[in-house]
């Protein structure tokens, strides 16, 4: 598997330069299932409100985010994170990423088995064209107006790509969450307002979501909240060990490469045309599990490590 033979040729170059290697663990569908379980009553803690939507490749994220696993189990580079402050940093979270790699493969498996990333459902066309007139308007308003503004900016860019249905869906919400946080800039604007714009999106949306849903099988949508919540505890989960680790070599620029963003690695090879409506009946797995490149359980061939496995991390 590309995964074992990245890792071999990174302990190969490691070893000619006397560096250490931090090899990624090696997922296998039997670990996912434990991981699953003993993340079980973290994953119900879990309120509706804080689950995080899946609008990327979460395959080559979550191997990227193993490759990142490997490094900071090594001894010298955990010791680090553990002279955090505890009130600060919990290094529980270093110790754990693994299981939440390992229950996002598993998760995505499952959700793909039961046909929970991809659906035959049809949405009526007028449906579909009102939302993308909605959603293209909200999202012409917001990056004229705020794709500068730090606290945004990132949501956009988040928000930007995606194809299918409930993509579209989600940018709804998103945008709808833009309009509340940013009302007195959204209002100002004299071209692309208008004031019912948000009030419609949530309806449309959720119009959307329920037709989405109805489609699936129960066991669908069992593995699909599973797939959502496992997903939404991992990217917590990394996002604290990354947001501790660009801070630890935070004078290392080539060590905090070995942290990237999550959104960046996964991020989805195109997008949908916000001119152009998705047909009425197209799937909606596109966005939501990755390319379907290939199957749960093997590592993609570019994105699985980082590539800079050989610095010493000092």
């Amino acid at each position: 598997m590309p995964a074992v033979t990245k890792s071999k040729k990174c302990s190969v170059i490691a070893a000619a330069s006397g560096e250490p290697s931090y090899a990624p663990p090696i997922y296998d569908p039997a670990a996912g299932k434990k991981a699953i379980a003993a993340l079980a009553p973290e994953l119900e803690r879990l309120a509706e409100a804080e689950l995080v939507t899946v609008r990327m490749d979460v395959e080559a994220a979550t191997y990227a985010a193993l490759g990142v696993v490997g490094f900071v189990s090594s001894p010298d580079v955990r010791a680090r994170f553990a002279r955090l402050p505890r009130e600060e940093f919990d290094i529980t979270q270093v110790d754990e990423l693994e299981l939440a790699c390992f229950a996002a493969l598993h998760a995505l498996a499952e959700a793909r088995a039961a046909g929970a990333l991809t659906t035959d459902a049809r949405l009526p066309a007028e449906l579909v064209t009102e939302a993308m007139e909605v959603e293209g308007r909200m999202q012409a308003l917001c990056e004229y107006h705020l794709s500068d503004d730090p606290a945004i900016k990132p949501e956009l860019d988040r928000l930007r790509p995606g194809t299918g249905h409930r993509d579209l869906a989600n940018d709804l919400l998103g945008y709808v969450r833009i309009y509340e946080l940013r009302a007195d800039v959204v209002k100002a604007d004299r071209k692309l307002y208008r004031a019912g714009d948000a009030a419609r999106a949530r309806d449309l949306a959720g119009v959307m979501i329920q037709g989405l849903s109805t489609a699936m099988t129960p066991k669908a949508r069992e593995a699909f909240d599973l797939y959502v919540r496992v997903w939404t505890l991992l990217c917590r989960r990394y996002d604290e060990v990354r947001a501790a680790g660009l801070w630890l070599w935070r004078k290392n620029a080539r060590v905090q490469a070995r942290f990237p963003s999550l959104f960046a690695v996964g991020r989805p090879n195109g997008g949908r045309s916000r001119k152009e409506a998705p047909k009425p009946g197209e799937g909606d797995g596109a966005g939501e599990g990755g390319g379907g490149g290939s199957v749960a359980g093997e590592a993609p061939a570019v994105t699985a490590v980082p590539e800079l496995v050989t610095e010493s991390p000092t």
